[in-house]
């Protein structure tokens, strides 16, 4: 046991340091100093090019790093003949439309050709949508991926080699053991971690959704909200909040918003016993284009004998929700 470099050098900017310290690596000038390294180096070049289905070159005979050029974090030149342009994020989300604009400024300042440019967005964090990325072109390196190639044979020799390789790694399975936390931790014991863990598989499990920080007053809470309908006046949707399971409504047309507040949730706690669930009316109503008009009134996360998330249970309970609000916008 021993300090941990990346447990105090936290932000983006020491990532950045990290992949261009370790992109270097993957010089042929390099190769006679450290043989473990070089290998680690290349195979993450290596794993950025197959990630465009694309053949990484035989040899890497020269590396070029730039770093935040133009406000790009890492752009990597390969070969006097690829440019690697890294977009990196601990944990924050695309903005501004600066991914395009950093592709135009690769293509239009070093004159690199579209099938030369090879953009990756590294995302050590965890973030809900990535479409946006998709549509910039940038292909995504999570950090799983990342993982994947730290703890490969080449790395774990690596490591023994050189302590900052060594404490990235440990720095990026401690994060990944805390969002996975949420299956094998007691339901009071998550972190805000463990939540991004439960609600990335929610998306996987019902192919629905999203999930993001939500703030209010209170101090906020980490949301997810799926299963929009959409009614005559009104888009009702469901959201959990953490450990709060709402039934909600998106009224845009204000004075509408009290009438249609109250009816909803009439129409939800009469319709709720019909699918084996139970409702309460919120502490309090909202006024606001998006209000809970109800709330499950239980636990809906289930557990299993041994007290740890009932994934497979938790999941039928929501589709109980869902067509619970199918069927009350199918009502009259």
């Amino acid at each position: 046991m021993r300090p941990n470099l990346f447990s105090f050098a936290t932000s983006e900017l020491s990532q950045d340091a990290f992949l261009c310290w370790l992109l270097a690596w993957a010089d042929a000038k390099y190769v006679a100093n450290n043989t473990a390294l070089p290998q680690v180096a290349r195979r993450l070049l290596d794993t950025i090019y197959e990630k465009f289905g694309s053949p990484p070159p035989a040899q890497y005979t020269k590396i070029e790093i730039h770093k935040q050029e133009a406000g790009i974090d890492v752009l990597c030149i390969v070969n006097e003949r690829d440019a690697i342009l890294i977009e990196d994020k601990v944990g924050t989300k695309q903005h501004s439309d600066q991914l395009r604009r950093y592709l135009t400024h690769v293509s239009s300042k070093f004159g690199f050709a579209d099938n030369c440019i090879f953009p990756i967005y590294v995302q050590t964090g965890d973030q809900s949508d990535y479409r946006e990325v998709q549509q910039a072109r940038f292909q995504t390196l999570h950090r799983r991926d990342l993982l994947t190639i730290l703890e490969s044979p080449e790395a774990r020799v690596a490591s023994q080699q050189s302590d900052i390789l060594a404490d990235f790694t440990h720095h990026l399975c401690a994060i990944e053991d805390e969002v996975q936390s949420f299956s094998s931790l007691p339901l009071a014991q998550w972190s805000w971690n463990a939540w991004k863990g439960f609600y990335t598989r929610l998306q996987q499990e019902l192919q629905d959704g999203n999930w993001d920080y939500v703030a209010n007053p209170s101090g906020g809470f980490l949301g997810y909200y799926w299963h929009f309908l959409s009614d005559v006046e009104c888009k009702p949707y469901l959201q959990l909040e953490q450990t709060k399971f709402c039934f909600k409504i998106e009224v845009q047309d204000e004075p509408q918003r009290a009438v249609l507040r109250s009816l909803w949730h009439d129409k939800i706690a009469r319709e709720c016993h019909k699918h084996d669930l139970r409702v309460k009316r919120p502490d309090r109503f909202g006024h606001g284009t998006w209000m809970t008009v109800a709330m499950l009134d239980e636990e809906y996360r289930q557990v299993n004998a041994q007290g740890l998330l009932d994934l497979a249970g938790t999941v039928a309970l929501m589709h109980k929700a869902e067509s619970l609000l199918t069927a009350c916008v199918s009502s009259v």
